[in-house]
């Protein structure tokens, strides 16, 4: 088709005299037997069983993160222990220690007695009261 101006022809010109024979899409009032109109595709949402509940996913509530000073070293520490918790008592105010003594040791304190109590005191295990953590495990345990 030859056209009179130097403009290019109008989009609807342009489409209506090519040949639709490429890609998915053919127009309505086609005529073309070899070519077929394919409808697009929806995608499909997933449906759970019958009886069960759709999963949403796990849901997190949201990470409170602590700040505490170490009183000895003026370091700032994170956690995620709140304040209340035992161990964080124990970091702010230090550990109340406990001692107990092992059976070996006892024994050989008194059987043994100027050595001994130094061997008891070798299997003496320290441990806080408040929040359980063992300052110093003996030989023996």
């Amino acid at each position: 088709m030859i056209y009179s101006n130097d403009q290019p022809p109008a989009y609807e010109a342009a489409m209506m005299t090519q040949a639709h024979t490429h890609g998915p899409y053919v127009p309505a009032g086609s005529t073309d037997a070899k070519v077929v109109k394919v409808p697009p595709q929806q995608p499909q949402a997933f449906s759970p069983p019958m009886g069960a509940s759709p999963f949403h996913g796990p849901s997190m509530p949201p990470t409170t993160v602590y700040n505490y000073r170490h009183p000895q070293s003026g370091e700032i520490i994170s956690s995620l222990l709140p304040p209340d918790h035992p161990q964080m008592i124990c970091l702010q105010q230090g550990h109340i220690p406990h001692s107990k003594f092992g059976i070996l040791g006892i024994v050989a304190a008194v059987f043994w007695f100027p050595l001994g109590v130094g061997l008891c005191l070798l299997d003496r295990r320290v441990q806080c009261t408040r929040c359980g953590h063992v300052i110093e495990e003996g030989m023996c345990g």
